[in-house]
């Protein structure tokens, strides 16, 4: 078949952005792989910079030591770390999200990491939970550094125009609340009911989880009680108009931008949203997730990154060596922009701010490992799509929670 003349100009077009993109791909790992002896650390652009710097006094505490820093990012890292661990071409530290490494190590692709935990590095020292989600059949796969998760974001200047001088520290409270706080064009919350459906999925699992339900082994072991009664929050509280009716149309972005407007008083948020909101110079205060009673606080689930070494790394001690340097407190406290994974990293001044303190507490007390089992993940949608029938008053809560949870058990091999 002969090739049309704008075809082939087409297929010269596409070959010659190949060539440059394999030419850079090849550049860059030339560029830092000029000796052979050094550690290749593949670390997210969000960390680089500081990345380099730690790396500056690593090299400087440990004579002949080198390392390699590799640049990658939020989007790529899950492919790229998938094929370097299939195809046994892979480097010898990698930050990869907490949320994948039982996968990996499921597969024998990563390098057992229990004896970087001891006197110098306690178990006990880390988020509640946080080692044991990286743990399989008695091994430790990674040493985790950043860790966040949600607290209650709320506008204090509503509030105060509302009378209410404090923020709802229980679920009755936070309908209550949210009801006073709802007039003109401010609602009391809102939630993502449009965009990732793990946003909105997340929410409701944290107040299930709140009210009996359970994350064991990085799956959610749900009550149709608790699910219920997340349900009526979430979904209820749309029909009932507490909750803005246009949360079908908004996602997280859309939530917090609505926030800055002071159009919404109240939401779930991350401390990305509280900083973005002390540079705009909007009113804003934090606290911990009201709970289903005056004796609890509510529980959120907790996320982040993780140091791992591949089971083929070829400089495993080095390697192992340079982690053990990245875990100690001071150096995890520099590098996370969230929290550090380790508790007594909390004392650096950076996590001790007015808005900050909530969100320590919200860690350290009362949070847990989201799930990670993938069987769980693939369950998400049809759980965000029962909240959305709820919120548009088509299916009972009742019925929703009873269908989430038999999803949920079916996936689940229960």
């Amino acid at each position: 078949m002969a090739v049309l003349p704008r075809t082939a100009a087409f297929i010269a077009a596409t070959t010659a952005v190949i060539l440059a993109m394999a030419g850079t791909v090849t550049y860059n790992i030339a560029n830092n792989s000029s000796n052979a002896d050094a550690v290749t650390w593949w670390v997210p652009d969000w960390d680089y910079d500081t990345a380099k710097k730690l790396v500056t006094a690593f090299e400087k505490e440990n004579s002949g030591a080198t390392v390699n820093l590799v640049k990658t990012t939020g989007d790529t890292v899950a492919n790229r770390t998938s094929v370097a661990l299939n195809s046994g071409d892979v480097p010898d530290v990698i930050t990869e999200s907490t949320s994948r490494i039982k996968g990996y190590a499921r597969k024998g692709q990563l390098t057992d990491l229990s004896g970087q935990y001891g006197p110098a590095t306690p178990k006990s020292d880390f988020a509640p939970g946080l080692v044991e989600s990286l743990t399989d059949q008695g091994k430790t796969y990674a040493v985790p550094y950043r860790w966040a998760t949600n607290a209650l974001i709320y506008n204090p200047d509503l509030f105060e125009a509302a009378g209410i001088d404090s923020p709802p520290r229980t679920w009755a409270e936070f309908e209550e609340d949210a009801k006073r706080l709802t007039k003109g064009n401010v609602v009391g919350t809102a939630w993502p009911m449009q965009g990732d459906p793990s946003d909105l999925t997340l929410r409701l699992l944290d107040f299930a989880i709140s009210d009996g339900s359970t994350i064991k082994n990085g799956a959610p072991e749900l009550t149709e009680p608790s699910v219920k009664n997340a349900l009526d929050l979430i979904g209820g509280s749309i029909r009932a108009g507490w909750a803005s009716p246009s949360s079908f149309e908004l996602d997280n972005t859309a939530i917090h931008e609505l926030f800055l407007q002071g159009r919404v008083a109240m939401y779930q948020g991350g401390v990305f949203d509280v900083d973005d909101a002390v540079t705009h110079k909007a009113p804003i205060a934090t606290a911990e997730l009201p709970g289903p009673n005056a004796s609890s606080v509510g529980t959120a689930q907790g996320s982040g990154w993780a140091y791992i070494v591949p089971a083929k790394a070829q400089h495993k001690d080095a390697a192992e060596k340079l982690v053990a340097f990245l875990g100690k407190p001071a150096n995890m406290a520099a590098l996370t922009l969230t929290f550090p994974a380790r508790l007594s990293a909390f004392k650096d001044a950076k996590f001790q701010t007015e808005l900050r303190e909530p969100y320590v507490r919200q860690l350290t007390d009362h949070s847990t490992p989201a799930p990670d089992d993938p069987r769980w993940t693939a369950t998400i949608p049809g759980v965000h799509n029962e909240t959305q029938k709820v919120g548009l008053g088509q299916r009972s809560s009742s019925a929703a929670a009873k269908n989430i949870v038999a999803q949920a058990d079916k996936a689940l091999g229960r």
